[in-house]
């Protein structure tokens, strides 16, 4: 998970959209925070629209934006 731990450095203080398939998405939070694993992809739409909030590396919110 180079290229997040790079995206987070180069963009600190910024906000960035970042489009991706559900499957890299469960992925990229579940390395941040283990909680997020297959129960959760499974939960998402197809399309899906979340929120991510980083403090440093550490990822502090998830927020589900898609309501359909």
């Amino acid at each position: 998970m180079e290229l997040n731990s790079l995206l987070l450095s180069d963009f600190k203080g910024k906000k960035i959209a970042i489009g991706t398939h559900g499957n890299i998405m469960t992925i990229i939070l579940n390395y941040f925070d283990s909680s997020y694993g297959f129960e959760f992809w499974k939960q998402t739409s197809k399309p899906d629209i979340y929120k991510l909030e980083f403090e440093e590396k550490e990822l502090k919110l998830v927020e589900r934006l898609w309501d359909q």
